[in-house]
């Protein structure tokens, strides 16, 4: 109930419809509570006393109420839905807004598949129980205790048999709850390792198809939800042994109820009338006791899926603005770390100690092995993470001091794998900024050399692109990153193996448009690519989390036992030429 008790605040805005829709079923519910009496004048005053007269006003009473009761249940049902639905929106709504908040080591750690359970499969468990389930576990209370006095009315001795059984839907209760609970927990945790899977292999099936892995793939994920079936065989197993239970006690119950009934007739202490009018009633105490065993096992399910989107709700930003924090006003791109350790396990550092001062309008390479701590360092320029201990200062202003915004809306960044959205050539240009005139996205396009190519599209910028952009080369997707970030105009570009996806051709129209966009602000360049790195203002060489040597092209080379010489020999001989020339 403590973790149910959560989402009682994304019901506040539709108190007042709940409330009407909860008015409206306690009259229905009383209204269904008048037939049993009715009955009973039947059987007792117009059967059996042959009171014929009374017919057509009974008859009147049992329309009435029937036609009361449609309406009713109409207007419920018609109230219940609107809520449901405006539900269902603001908690996937909240739960997507704060997603955007998260810091990146979250994503990382729950993964897409996981994610997108909760967001969809959770919050349509949670809409359920607290509009549809809420509103007959009322009707069910008042049909309880309603009846239940009714029973007291027609025979306090039944009543007390009756009140005898209700102990044993309890104890089935308690018997059945932790176990299902445990196996809803087992089958949700089975499922998203499952999700994560599939989004994997779905947004990898070029690579699949390539290495004929298609047997294999479908192979695990048969696996995968084999497992999953055979946790969900063993919940259903014990919600099926629950409910047949709870069915048994019913049943039992109505027996034990109906045959005391008719002894009671035999004996004169009841007549035909109070025996079916409290029969009626007894269905009214133990159905609900019925349902509450049904309605508990949902219970169960939507208390898991309550947890499971509050594990996110509950997650802080590991990155969050200071309380003070201001904007960074438009920066000339002087960059400078001052002894910056950062860990992303606790113990295992992957940045010792590093001092690097850049000046505004420089190209900075970053070269090392694999590791070595290249592109967690533009990440902490962009404040993803944030630093163990030590400053990172933009022209003279903390990082950690300014918001977020203002930082990242100044630091384009142009990565490895192009991430593109299935939209238009145009939407995905802009998608950094929305209020950009056609004419320079137009030019942006043309600094990447994309322009021709999507001209040359019958839809030009118009032209839909796929998902992830599946309608275009490797090639063309980068060169639409890079003009993605350069349609911002940022004071400082972060080129993360930006080229490595190009020919030659392609590589060579970029790199003569790249000098041009760098020019005039600072940029990072993490490449091996030799024509890349011997135009930077500085190479700095890393190794282990620690800058071994910083210095140009030509300075790093002079000296024969450096790092950035072996590197040099070992991954750029077939560049010697070029740099020569």
């Amino acid at each position: 109930m403590g973790t149910l008790k959560k989402v009682f605040r994304f019901i506040q805005p539709f108190r007042n419809r709940i409330l009407l829709a909860l008015v409206i079923t306690v009259v229905m519910t009383i209204l269904g509570m008048v037939p049993p009496i009715v009955t009973r004048y039947i059987i007792n005053d117009v059967v059996e006393a042959g009171k014929w007269n009374m017919a057509p006003a009974i008859l009147m009473v049992m329309l009435v109420i029937n036609f009361l009761s449609a309406g009713l249940n109409l207007w419920s049902n018609l109230v219940v839905y609107y809520v449901s639905q405006l539900f269902v929106f603001n908690v996937r709504d909240e739960l997507y807004r704060h997603l955007q908040k998260l810091s990146l080591g979250f994503y990382e750690k729950m993964g897409t598949g996981r994610l997108m359970n909760r967001i969809m499969g959770d919050v349509s468990n949670i809409q359920s129980m607290v509009t549809w389930q809420t509103l007959s576990v009322v009707n069910d209370i008042i049909s309880f205790c309603v009846g239940l006095a009714m029973t007291f009315y027609l025979s306090w001795q039944l009543a007390l048999i009756t009140l005898a059984i209700l102990p044993f839907y309890f104890l089935n209760y308690y018997f059945f709850v932790k176990r299902i609970r445990r196996k809803n927990i087992s089958v949700w945790q089975k499922m998203d390792r499952v999700a994560n899977s599939v989004q994997e292999r779905i947004r990898g099936t070029r690579m699949v198809r390539a290495f004929v892995s298609e047997d294999r793939e479908s192979t695990a994920f048969a696996e995968g939800t084999r497992e999953v079936q055979a946790e969900a065989l063993e919940g259903s197993q014990l919600s099926a042994a629950f409910s047949g239970t709870s069915q048994l006690i019913n049943g039992l119950g109505y027996t034990v109820i109906y045959c005391l009934g008719c002894y009671m007739v035999i004996v004169g202490k009841m007549s035909y009338g109070d025996v079916a009018a409290f029969g009626a009633y007894v269905f009214r105490i133990l159905q609900p006791a019925l349902r509450f065993t049904e309605i508990s096992n949902m219970l169960q399910q939507t208390a898991v899926s309550v947890g499971r989107v509050f594990e996110v709700l509950d997650t802080q930003p590991e990155v969050q603005e200071a309380p003070d924090a201001y904007e960074l006003p438009p920066i000339q791109g002087r960059v400078e770390f001052r002894d910056v350790w950062f860990e992303y396990v606790p113990g295992e550092p992957i940045l010792k100690g590093i001092n690097l001062i850049v000046e505004p309008g420089q190209t900075v390479a970053l070269v090392g092995h694999t590791g070595c701590g290249k592109t967690t360092m533009t990440s902490l320029l962009m404040r993803f993470y944030d630093i163990k201990s030590g400053q990172i200062l933009i022209d003279g202003h903390d990082i950690s001091k300014v918001t977020l915004k203002s930082l990242r809306r100044q630091v384009g960044v142009v990565l490895q794998e192009s991430i593109l959205f299935n939209a238009t050539v145009r939407q995905n240009l802009r998608y950094g900024k929305k209020d950009t005139e056609d004419s320079e996205v137009i030019n942006c396009a043309k600094i990447a050399e994309i322009h021709d190519f999507v001209v040359g599209k019958p839809d030009a910028y118009d032209t839909i692109i796929g998902d992830g952009g599946i309608k275009l080369s490797v090639g063309e997707k980068q060169r639409m990153s890079i003009a993605r970030a350069v349609l911002t105009n940022p004071g400082i570009l972060v080129l993360d193996e930006a080229t490595s996806s190009l020919d030659s051709k392609s590589e060579s129209l970029i790199q003569k448009a790249l000098q041009n966009v760098m020019k005039n602000r600072t940029s990072f360049v993490i490449a091996h690519r030799l024509s890349t790195i011997v135009n930077a203002n500085m190479i700095v060489v890393m190794e282990k989390g620690q800058v071994l040597e910083k210095g140009n092209h030509w300075e790093l080379l002079d000296r024969p036992e450096g790092a950035y010489r072996q590197l040099y020999e070992e991954q750029f001989a077939k560049g010697r030429h070029e740099a020569a020339a």
